[in-house]
Protein backbone atom coordinates (compact mmCIF):
# COMPACT_ATOMS: atom_id res chain seq x y z
CA UNK A 1 0.00 0.00 0.00
CA UNK A 2 1.32 3.44 -0.93
CA UNK A 3 2.14 5.19 2.36
CA UNK A 4 0.03 8.27 1.61
CA UNK A 5 -3.08 6.34 0.64
CA UNK A 6 -6.16 6.99 2.74
CA UNK A 7 -6.47 3.25 3.23
CA UNK A 8 -3.05 2.96 4.89
CA UNK A 9 -4.31 3.51 8.42
CA UNK A 10 -2.06 0.90 9.98
CA UNK A 11 1.09 2.98 9.47
CA UNK A 12 2.18 4.88 12.55
CA UNK A 13 3.88 8.21 12.06
CA UNK A 14 5.95 10.55 14.18
CA UNK A 15 6.84 14.16 13.58
CA UNK A 16 10.56 14.99 13.18
CA UNK A 17 11.47 18.58 12.41
CA UNK A 18 8.05 19.20 10.97
CA UNK A 19 8.26 16.25 8.55
CA UNK A 20 6.43 12.95 8.98
CA UNK A 21 8.66 9.92 9.49
CA UNK A 22 7.61 6.54 8.10
CA UNK A 23 8.95 3.01 8.68
CA UNK A 24 12.31 2.03 7.19
CA UNK A 25 10.84 -0.12 4.39
CA UNK A 26 8.85 2.88 3.17
CA UNK A 27 11.96 5.07 3.41
CA UNK A 28 13.69 2.67 1.02
CA UNK A 29 10.80 2.98 -1.43
CA UNK A 30 10.84 6.77 -1.31
CA UNK A 31 14.59 6.89 -1.81
CA UNK A 32 14.47 4.45 -4.71
CA UNK A 33 16.11 5.80 -7.80
CA UNK A 34 18.63 8.14 -6.14
CA UNK A 35 21.60 5.84 -5.82
CA UNK A 36 24.40 4.21 -7.85
CA UNK A 37 24.26 4.04 -11.62
CA UNK A 38 20.57 4.93 -11.44
CA UNK A 39 21.25 8.62 -10.87
CA UNK A 40 19.48 10.84 -13.39
CA UNK A 41 22.66 12.45 -14.72
CA UNK A 42 24.49 9.16 -15.34
CA UNK A 43 21.42 7.61 -16.96
CA UNK A 44 21.00 10.65 -19.23
CA UNK A 45 24.65 10.35 -20.23
CA UNK A 46 24.08 6.73 -21.26
CA UNK A 47 21.14 7.86 -23.39
CA UNK A 48 22.95 10.71 -25.13
CA UNK A 49 26.14 8.74 -25.85
CA UNK A 50 24.85 5.30 -26.80
CA UNK A 51 22.56 4.47 -29.71
CA UNK A 52 22.03 1.07 -28.05
CA UNK A 53 20.09 3.00 -25.39
CA UNK A 54 18.53 5.82 -27.40
CA UNK A 55 17.06 3.72 -30.24
CA UNK A 56 14.72 1.48 -28.16
CA UNK A 57 13.82 4.33 -25.79
CA UNK A 58 12.95 6.73 -28.63
CA UNK A 59 10.95 4.04 -30.41
CA UNK A 60 8.88 3.10 -27.37
CA UNK A 61 8.36 6.72 -26.27
CA UNK A 62 7.23 7.88 -29.72
CA UNK A 63 4.71 5.05 -30.03
CA UNK A 64 3.39 5.76 -26.55
CA UNK A 65 2.99 9.46 -27.37
CA UNK A 66 0.72 8.55 -30.30
CA UNK A 67 -1.87 7.08 -27.90
CA UNK A 68 -4.68 9.49 -27.03
CA UNK A 69 -5.54 9.49 -23.32
CA UNK A 70 -9.20 9.05 -22.40
CA UNK A 71 -11.14 9.49 -19.18
CA UNK A 72 -13.03 6.46 -17.95
CA UNK A 73 -15.83 6.36 -15.42
CA UNK A 74 -16.08 2.68 -14.61
CA UNK A 75 -16.33 1.09 -18.07
CA UNK A 76 -17.78 4.22 -19.69
CA UNK A 77 -15.50 6.43 -21.79
CA UNK A 78 -15.97 10.16 -21.16
CA UNK A 79 -15.02 11.94 -24.36
CA UNK A 80 -15.43 15.55 -23.27
CA UNK A 81 -13.93 16.82 -20.02
CA UNK A 82 -11.63 19.72 -18.95
CA UNK A 83 -8.96 17.24 -17.85
CA UNK A 84 -8.71 15.89 -21.41
CA UNK A 85 -8.57 19.41 -22.80
CA UNK A 86 -5.64 20.17 -20.46
CA UNK A 87 -3.78 17.07 -21.68
CA UNK A 88 -4.46 18.02 -25.31
CA UNK A 89 -3.00 21.50 -24.68
CA UNK A 90 -0.74 21.17 -21.62
CA UNK A 91 1.10 24.47 -22.18
CA UNK A 92 2.06 26.98 -24.91
CA UNK A 93 5.40 25.19 -25.20
CA UNK A 94 4.23 21.59 -25.42
CA UNK A 95 1.76 19.76 -27.62
CA UNK A 96 0.14 16.62 -26.25
CA UNK A 97 2.51 14.37 -28.21
CA UNK A 98 5.64 16.20 -27.07
CA UNK A 99 4.43 16.37 -23.48
CA UNK A 100 3.73 12.61 -23.31
CA UNK A 101 6.97 11.79 -25.12
CA UNK A 102 8.99 13.81 -22.59
CA UNK A 103 7.31 12.02 -19.67
CA UNK A 104 7.98 8.65 -21.31
CA UNK A 105 11.65 9.36 -22.06
CA UNK A 106 12.31 10.72 -18.57
CA UNK A 107 10.79 7.59 -17.04
CA UNK A 108 12.48 5.11 -19.39
CA UNK A 109 15.90 6.72 -18.98
CA UNK A 110 15.98 7.62 -15.29
CA UNK A 111 13.10 5.68 -13.73
CA UNK A 112 11.55 9.00 -12.67
CA UNK A 113 9.01 11.38 -14.18
CA UNK A 114 8.16 14.80 -12.76
CA UNK A 115 5.50 17.35 -13.65
CA UNK A 116 5.02 20.97 -12.59
CA UNK A 117 1.40 22.14 -12.51
CA UNK A 118 0.95 25.90 -12.90
CA UNK A 119 -2.04 27.60 -11.32
CA UNK A 120 -3.65 27.85 -7.90
CA UNK A 121 -2.63 24.65 -6.13
CA UNK A 122 -6.14 24.21 -4.74
CA UNK A 123 -7.82 24.27 -8.15
CA UNK A 124 -7.49 22.61 -11.54
CA UNK A 125 -4.09 23.41 -13.15
CA UNK A 126 -3.88 25.92 -15.98
CA UNK A 127 -0.69 24.46 -17.49
CA UNK A 128 1.49 21.37 -17.18
CA UNK A 129 5.25 21.28 -17.72
CA UNK A 130 7.55 18.22 -17.64
CA UNK A 131 10.63 18.71 -15.44
CA UNK A 132 13.81 16.86 -16.31
CA UNK A 133 14.95 14.61 -13.43
CA UNK A 134 18.46 15.93 -14.09
CA UNK A 135 17.33 19.34 -12.86
CA UNK A 136 15.40 18.16 -9.79
CA UNK A 137 17.04 17.20 -6.51
CA UNK A 138 15.13 15.58 -3.66
CA UNK A 139 16.18 17.07 -0.31
CA UNK A 140 15.74 14.44 2.38
CA UNK A 141 15.00 15.13 6.03
CA UNK A 142 16.62 13.45 9.01
CA UNK A 143 13.81 10.91 8.86
CA UNK A 144 14.79 9.92 5.32
CA UNK A 145 11.74 11.11 3.40
CA UNK A 146 11.74 13.86 0.80
CA UNK A 147 11.30 17.10 2.74
CA UNK A 148 11.49 19.32 -0.36
CA UNK A 149 12.51 19.44 -4.00
CA UNK A 150 15.08 21.80 -5.48
CA UNK A 151 14.66 22.52 -9.20
CA UNK A 152 17.46 24.14 -11.21
CA UNK A 153 17.89 24.86 -14.90
CA UNK A 154 15.70 27.27 -16.83
CA UNK A 155 12.15 26.07 -16.16
CA UNK A 156 10.17 26.76 -12.98
CA UNK A 157 13.26 26.80 -10.78
CA UNK A 158 13.18 27.14 -7.01
CA UNK A 159 12.41 25.25 -3.83
CA UNK A 160 9.22 23.20 -3.56
CA UNK A 161 8.24 22.81 0.07
CA UNK A 162 6.64 19.81 1.73
CA UNK A 163 2.92 20.21 2.31
CA UNK A 164 0.78 17.51 3.87
CA UNK A 165 -2.99 17.73 3.70
CA UNK A 166 -5.09 14.89 5.08
CA UNK A 167 -3.66 11.69 3.58
CA UNK A 168 -1.77 13.30 0.67
CA UNK A 169 1.70 14.82 0.44
CA UNK A 170 2.40 17.64 -1.98
CA UNK A 171 5.36 19.84 -2.91
CA UNK A 172 4.52 23.45 -3.69
CA UNK A 173 6.29 26.69 -4.54
CA UNK A 174 4.15 29.33 -2.98
CA UNK A 175 0.51 28.99 -3.94
CA UNK A 176 0.86 28.89 -7.72
CA UNK A 177 3.08 25.93 -8.68
CA UNK A 178 3.02 22.30 -7.57
CA UNK A 179 5.72 19.74 -8.36
CA UNK A 180 4.64 16.11 -8.56
CA UNK A 181 7.07 13.21 -8.73
CA UNK A 182 4.36 10.96 -10.14
CA UNK A 183 6.76 8.10 -10.91
CA UNK A 184 9.87 7.29 -8.88
CA UNK A 185 11.96 4.19 -9.29
CA UNK A 186 15.26 2.73 -10.41
CA UNK A 187 16.43 3.20 -13.98
CA UNK A 188 16.45 0.03 -16.08
CA UNK A 189 19.92 1.05 -17.24
CA UNK A 190 21.37 0.09 -13.86
CA UNK A 191 21.28 -3.60 -14.77
CA UNK A 192 22.95 -3.08 -18.16
CA UNK A 193 25.37 -0.31 -17.19
CA UNK A 194 28.46 -2.35 -18.07
CA UNK A 195 27.11 -3.28 -21.50
CA UNK A 196 26.25 0.37 -22.18
CA UNK A 197 29.71 1.48 -21.03
CA UNK A 198 31.27 -1.13 -23.31
CA UNK A 199 29.20 0.16 -26.23
CA UNK A 200 30.21 3.76 -25.59
CA UNK A 201 33.91 3.05 -25.04
CA UNK A 202 34.01 0.70 -28.03
CA UNK A 203 32.60 3.41 -30.29
CA UNK A 204 35.04 5.98 -28.91
CA UNK A 205 37.94 3.62 -29.52
CA UNK A 206 36.85 2.79 -33.05
CA UNK A 207 36.23 6.42 -34.06
CA UNK A 208 39.54 7.50 -32.53
CA UNK A 209 41.38 4.92 -34.62
CA UNK A 210 39.74 6.27 -37.77
CA UNK A 211 40.47 9.88 -36.78
CA UNK A 212 44.10 9.24 -35.89
CA UNK A 213 44.89 7.02 -38.86
CA UNK A 214 46.38 4.11 -36.92
CA UNK A 215 46.33 2.34 -33.58
CA UNK A 216 48.60 2.50 -30.55
CA UNK A 217 48.58 -0.32 -27.99
CA UNK A 218 52.18 -0.39 -26.83
CA UNK A 219 54.54 -0.73 -23.91
CA UNK A 220 57.19 1.97 -23.52
CA UNK A 221 60.53 0.79 -22.13
CA UNK A 222 63.55 3.01 -21.42
CA UNK A 223 66.90 1.19 -21.63
CA UNK A 224 68.63 3.90 -19.64
CA UNK A 225 68.31 3.94 -15.87
CA UNK A 226 66.05 6.75 -14.78
CA UNK A 227 65.66 8.35 -11.40
CA UNK A 228 62.20 8.04 -9.79
CA UNK A 229 61.43 11.65 -10.66
CA UNK A 230 62.51 11.20 -14.30
CA UNK A 231 60.53 7.97 -14.61
CA UNK A 232 57.41 9.57 -13.13
CA UNK A 233 57.71 12.58 -15.43
CA UNK A 234 58.15 10.44 -18.54
CA UNK A 235 55.30 8.13 -17.51
CA UNK A 236 52.95 11.07 -16.95
CA UNK A 237 53.89 12.59 -20.29
CA UNK A 238 53.31 9.34 -22.17
CA UNK A 239 49.99 8.63 -20.45
CA UNK A 240 48.80 12.15 -21.13
CA UNK A 241 49.70 11.78 -24.80
CA UNK A 242 48.49 8.24 -25.56
CA UNK A 243 46.18 6.86 -22.84
CA UNK A 244 42.40 6.58 -23.21
CA UNK A 245 39.99 5.23 -25.81
CA UNK A 246 39.62 8.65 -27.43
CA UNK A 247 43.39 8.71 -28.19
CA UNK A 248 43.51 5.31 -29.87
CA UNK A 249 45.44 5.36 -33.13
CA UNK A 250 47.83 8.16 -32.19
CA UNK A 251 51.23 7.92 -33.87
CA UNK A 252 54.15 8.38 -31.46
CA UNK A 253 57.52 10.08 -32.14
CA UNK A 254 60.64 10.28 -29.96
CA UNK A 255 64.16 11.68 -30.23
CA UNK A 256 67.39 10.97 -28.35
CA UNK A 257 68.06 8.20 -25.82
CA UNK A 258 67.31 4.53 -26.16
CA UNK A 259 63.64 3.66 -26.28
CA UNK A 260 62.16 0.34 -27.32
CA UNK A 261 58.49 -0.03 -28.18
CA UNK A 262 56.70 -3.40 -28.15
CA UNK A 263 53.17 -3.98 -29.45
CA UNK A 264 50.86 -5.62 -26.92
CA UNK A 265 47.39 -4.52 -27.98
CA UNK A 266 44.75 -6.16 -30.12
CA UNK A 267 42.84 -4.77 -33.04
CA UNK A 268 39.06 -4.55 -33.39
CA UNK A 269 38.83 -7.98 -35.00
CA UNK A 270 40.90 -9.54 -32.21
CA UNK A 271 38.59 -7.97 -29.62
CA UNK A 272 35.52 -9.38 -31.42
CA UNK A 273 34.32 -5.79 -31.63
CA UNK A 274 31.26 -6.38 -33.80
CA UNK A 275 29.88 -9.17 -31.64
CA UNK A 276 30.46 -7.22 -28.44
CA UNK A 277 28.57 -4.24 -29.84
CA UNK A 278 25.73 -6.50 -30.99
CA UNK A 279 25.51 -8.13 -27.57
CA UNK A 280 25.37 -4.71 -25.90
CA UNK A 281 22.47 -3.65 -28.13
CA UNK A 282 20.62 -6.88 -27.46
CA UNK A 283 21.10 -6.60 -23.69
CA UNK A 284 19.60 -3.10 -23.62
CA UNK A 285 16.73 -4.10 -25.93
CA UNK A 286 15.84 -7.10 -23.78
CA UNK A 287 15.95 -4.95 -20.65
CA UNK A 288 13.36 -2.64 -22.19
CA UNK A 289 11.36 -5.58 -23.64
CA UNK A 290 12.04 -4.20 -27.11
CA UNK A 291 11.49 -6.93 -29.77
CA UNK A 292 14.78 -7.90 -31.39
CA UNK A 293 13.30 -8.18 -34.95
CA UNK A 294 12.72 -4.41 -34.80
CA UNK A 295 16.37 -3.88 -33.86
CA UNK A 296 17.91 -5.71 -36.80
CA UNK A 297 16.90 -6.28 -40.41
CA UNK A 298 18.65 -9.66 -40.54
CA UNK A 299 16.24 -12.29 -41.88
CA UNK A 300 13.37 -9.83 -41.40
CA UNK A 301 10.05 -10.71 -43.01
CA UNK A 302 6.70 -8.96 -43.12
CA UNK A 303 5.14 -11.56 -40.82
CA UNK A 304 7.74 -11.42 -38.03
CA UNK A 305 7.83 -7.61 -38.29
CA UNK A 306 4.04 -7.53 -37.80
CA UNK A 307 4.30 -9.92 -34.85
CA UNK A 308 7.17 -7.90 -33.36
CA UNK A 309 5.14 -4.68 -33.66
CA UNK A 310 2.30 -6.26 -31.69
CA UNK A 311 4.78 -7.54 -29.11
CA UNK A 312 6.19 -4.02 -28.81
CA UNK A 313 2.80 -2.74 -27.70
CA UNK A 314 1.99 -5.72 -25.48
CA UNK A 315 5.33 -5.83 -23.68
CA UNK A 316 6.63 -2.25 -23.74
CA UNK A 317 4.24 0.49 -24.91
CA UNK A 318 1.04 -0.46 -23.07
CA UNK A 319 2.77 -1.23 -19.73
CA UNK A 320 4.43 2.18 -20.03
CA UNK A 321 1.02 3.75 -20.73
CA UNK A 322 -0.43 2.05 -17.64
CA UNK A 323 2.30 3.56 -15.46
CA UNK A 324 2.27 7.09 -16.87
CA UNK A 325 -1.50 7.42 -17.17
CA UNK A 326 -1.80 5.93 -13.69
CA UNK A 327 0.58 8.59 -12.37
CA UNK A 328 -1.36 11.31 -14.15
CA UNK A 329 -4.60 9.98 -12.63
CA UNK A 330 -3.21 10.10 -9.09
CA UNK A 331 -1.94 13.64 -9.63
CA UNK A 332 -4.66 15.32 -11.69
CA UNK A 333 -7.95 13.71 -10.67
CA UNK A 334 -7.95 15.23 -7.15
CA UNK A 335 -7.16 18.65 -8.65
CA UNK A 336 -10.33 18.33 -10.76
CA UNK A 337 -12.36 17.06 -7.79
CA UNK A 338 -12.76 13.60 -9.35
CA UNK A 339 -12.86 10.45 -7.21
CA UNK A 340 -9.87 8.26 -8.11
CA UNK A 341 -11.94 5.21 -7.17
CA UNK A 342 -14.45 5.98 -9.92
CA UNK A 343 -12.41 7.74 -12.61
CA UNK A 344 -9.14 6.97 -14.37
CA UNK A 345 -7.02 8.51 -17.11
CA UNK A 346 -6.23 5.63 -19.44
CA UNK A 347 -6.41 4.62 -23.14
CA UNK A 348 -8.93 2.99 -25.46
CA UNK A 349 -7.45 -0.22 -26.84
CA UNK A 350 -9.74 -0.15 -29.88
CA UNK A 351 -8.38 3.25 -30.95
CA UNK A 352 -4.75 2.09 -31.16
CA UNK A 353 -4.07 1.75 -34.88
CA UNK A 354 -1.27 -0.79 -34.55
CA UNK A 355 -3.58 -3.23 -32.74
CA UNK A 356 -6.70 -2.80 -34.89
CA UNK A 357 -5.64 -5.47 -37.37
CA UNK A 358 -5.31 -8.04 -34.60
CA UNK A 359 -8.66 -6.97 -33.16
CA UNK A 360 -10.35 -7.34 -36.55
CA UNK A 361 -8.89 -10.81 -36.99
CA UNK A 362 -10.21 -11.77 -33.58
CA UNK A 363 -13.68 -10.44 -34.44
CA UNK A 364 -13.64 -12.39 -37.70
CA UNK A 365 -12.77 -15.59 -35.86
CA UNK A 366 -15.48 -15.04 -33.27
CA UNK A 367 -17.96 -14.36 -36.06
CA UNK A 368 -17.05 -17.66 -37.71
CA UNK A 369 -17.47 -19.51 -34.43
CA UNK A 370 -21.02 -18.11 -34.10
CA UNK A 371 -20.70 -17.48 -30.38
CA UNK A 372 -21.98 -13.88 -30.26
CA UNK A 373 -24.68 -11.85 -31.90
CA UNK A 374 -24.00 -9.03 -34.34
CA UNK A 375 -24.74 -6.41 -31.70
CA UNK A 376 -22.36 -8.04 -29.22
CA UNK A 377 -19.60 -7.88 -31.81
CA UNK A 378 -20.46 -4.27 -32.67
CA UNK A 379 -20.25 -3.31 -29.00
CA UNK A 380 -16.65 -4.57 -28.89
CA UNK A 381 -15.62 -1.95 -31.45
CA UNK A 382 -17.74 0.87 -30.07
CA UNK A 383 -20.52 0.72 -32.67
CA UNK A 384 -24.21 1.31 -31.98
CA UNK A 385 -26.54 -1.73 -31.94
CA UNK A 386 -28.75 -2.37 -34.96
CA UNK A 387 -32.31 -3.68 -35.30
CA UNK A 388 -32.57 -7.48 -35.23
CA UNK A 389 -28.93 -7.68 -34.31
CA UNK A 390 -29.38 -9.58 -31.05
CA UNK A 391 -29.90 -13.00 -32.64
CA UNK A 392 -26.98 -15.43 -32.99
CA UNK A 393 -26.90 -16.41 -36.68
CA UNK A 394 -25.73 -19.74 -38.05
CA UNK A 395 -25.52 -21.05 -41.64
CA UNK A 396 -28.91 -22.25 -42.94
CA UNK A 397 -27.49 -25.48 -44.37
CA UNK A 398 -26.25 -26.81 -41.05
CA UNK A 399 -27.77 -30.17 -39.93
CA UNK A 400 -27.33 -32.28 -36.78
CA UNK A 401 -24.18 -34.37 -36.60
CA UNK A 402 -24.79 -37.99 -37.72
CA UNK A 403 -27.84 -37.28 -39.87
CA UNK A 404 -27.98 -39.53 -42.94
CA UNK A 405 -29.14 -37.26 -45.73
CA UNK A 406 -29.38 -40.16 -48.22
CA UNK A 407 -32.33 -41.94 -46.56
CA UNK A 408 -35.70 -41.16 -48.11
CA UNK A 409 -37.26 -39.68 -44.93
CA UNK A 410 -34.37 -37.37 -44.16
CA UNK A 411 -34.01 -36.39 -47.80
CA UNK A 412 -37.70 -35.44 -48.01
CA UNK A 413 -37.53 -33.66 -44.64
CA UNK A 414 -34.57 -31.57 -45.65
CA UNK A 415 -36.19 -30.60 -48.93
CA UNK A 416 -39.37 -29.64 -47.08
CA UNK A 417 -37.36 -27.38 -44.76
CA UNK A 418 -35.76 -25.69 -47.74
CA UNK A 419 -39.15 -25.03 -49.30
CA UNK A 420 -40.43 -23.46 -46.11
Amino acid sequence: MWPFSSKSKSIKTAEIKGVTEFPSEIMALLRLGNFGAGSASSAMECYTKSSAVSIPINYVAEHFASINPVLKRGQEIVSDHPILELLRNPSPYFSQDLFLECLAKHYLITGESLIAAIGNVNRAPLELQPISPENATAVESDGGIVASWSVTGRTLTGEYAYLRKNSSVRYVRGNLVELNSMLRGQSLLVAVAEEVKQHIKGNQHNVAILDNGGRMSLVFHFDADLSPDEFAANKARILERYAGAEKAGTIGFTSGGKLSVQELGTNNKDMDFVNLQTLARQAVALQYKFPLPLLSTDAATFNNYKTAKEALYDDAVLPLADRIFGGLSDFLLPRFNLDIRKYAITYDMDQITALQTRRNEELKLRRELNLESTNELRTMIGREPITNGDDVLIPANMIPLGTDTYTEDNHIGLNRDKVK
